[in-house]
């Protein structure tokens, strides 16, 4: 093995017999190991200490500290280096504790060929070798996956920042399109949050709620000014075009519109992610005028038919529309708006939503004192 540059390789011998160390020191050496000796257990812990050698090789039966006292604090240390036992004929009994213990192997004495001892050491080394390669290994593999880890949750962050920016810029432009006051998309979010944790609901399903719910009169953007606008009460025509603003949010908020990098499973991740908050927000756009009983529009569904996340937002955006000052009407009494709710449950609305919304409504008061307009 001296091709192998053994001299950056230092064995450790310890051994009371000085012909012992003697032999194995001029072995070794003559393969180009740098050999340290010591001449009892307590020294040889000494060394070990200050040199940490690649192998060492010990007797049992020694003064000061023996063989096993030695091996039990090399394995305290490092388990991973290696400790070869030089046992006496009449210490077999040792040898078989020390391997328990974790020694790597026994030489017994005498040793009368000196390749066996050749041979050991070469063994040892090399699967110490591999253990360091193996744990370098793991120890690369737990930093790339904790790096790996880091960027994703950095990028799931920015692309929930981003998706939570988008969402907000598009409440805020359908509100503005509708004379919506500025924060009416903020407490439907927060109120749909509120029910839908009410209802026991995950966080994940919880968060593409709150993120869509806001969006639910999108398609008013494809309204004509002179029906959105119009001051006075709609006619039969007007009115058939108004309603379509369901279908309009529909198709705006399609998830057809999404890129796939079908190459990069991150940005399959991510759009699976989009894909299942924007067909959240879509159902919310279409459907959040059906009603319980089937009286609703633009497809006169009911019942359990309608998606449960526009369920949730048609009572929240009711009632956070008429307990809210618009240009075209003053505020409904408290009383009054929590009362109309009531009246709708199993007609207009979900009997169980109106119930999780009386329930929880301290905390629909607290959202709608929060984020009321100035």
């Amino acid at each position: 093995m001296g091709e192998k540059n053994n001299c950056n390789i230092k064995i450790l011998v310890i051994d009371d017999e000085a012909i012992i160390r003697q032999v194995f020191s001029y072995y070794l050496e003559d393969k180009e190991y740098t050999v340290l000796t010591a001449e009892n257990g307590k020294d040889g812990i000494d060394v070990f200490e200050r040199e940490r050698p690649d192998l060492v090789m010990t007797d049992l039966r020694m003064p000061e500290a023996d063989g096993l006292e030695v091996l039990a604090h090399i394995k305290e240390k490092n388990p991973d280096i290696p400790v070869v036992v030089i046992s006496g004929a009449n210490s077999l009994d040792d040898a078989i504790q020390a391997l328990r213990l974790g020694a790597w192997d026994y030489l017994m004495k005498p040793v009368q060929d000196l390749n066996l001892l050749g041979h050991t050491v070469e063994e040892c080394l090399e699967k110490a070798r591999l253990i360091g390669e193996n744990n370098n290994y793991r120890h690369h593999l737990e930093e790339l996956v904790n790096e790996r880890t880091a960027q994703l949750e950095k990028r799931n962050r920015q692309l929930d920042l981003s998706r939570r920016q988008i969402i907000g810029i598009l409440s805020q432009a359908a509100e503005y399109r509708d004379f919506e006051t500025g924060n009416h998309f903020l407490r439907v979010s927060e109120m749909a949050a509120t029910l839908a944790r009410g209802m026991g609901w995950d966080e994940d399903k919880i968060m593409n709620l709150q993120l869509a719910a806001p969006v639910h009169d999108i398609g008013k953007i494809g309204v004509p000014d002179n029906i959105l606008l119009k001051p006075g009460k709609l006619d039969k025509d007007e009115w058939h075009v108004m309603k379509e603003h369901c279908l309009f949010g529909k198709n705006i908020l399609g998830s057809g519109h999404f890129i796939r990098d079908e190459d990069d499973e991150a940005s399959l991740d991510i759009a699976e992610a989009s894909f299942l908050l924007m067909e959240t927000a879509a159902n919310i756009a279409l459907c959040h005028h059906e009603h319980w009983d089937g009286s609703g529009y633009p497809m006169g569904i009911k019942g359990r038919e309608i998606p449960i996340e526009a369920r949730i937002t048609a009572v929240v955006d009711v009632y956070d529309a008429l307990i809210s000052k618009r240009p075209y009407k003053d505020p409904w009494p408290e009383e009054k708006t929590i009362n109309y709710i009531k009246e709708g449950s199993g007609t207009h609305f979900d009997p169980d939503i109106v119930n999780v919304f009386i329930d929880k409504i301290e905390d629909i008061r607290e959202i709608q004192q929060r984020y009321r307009e100035a």
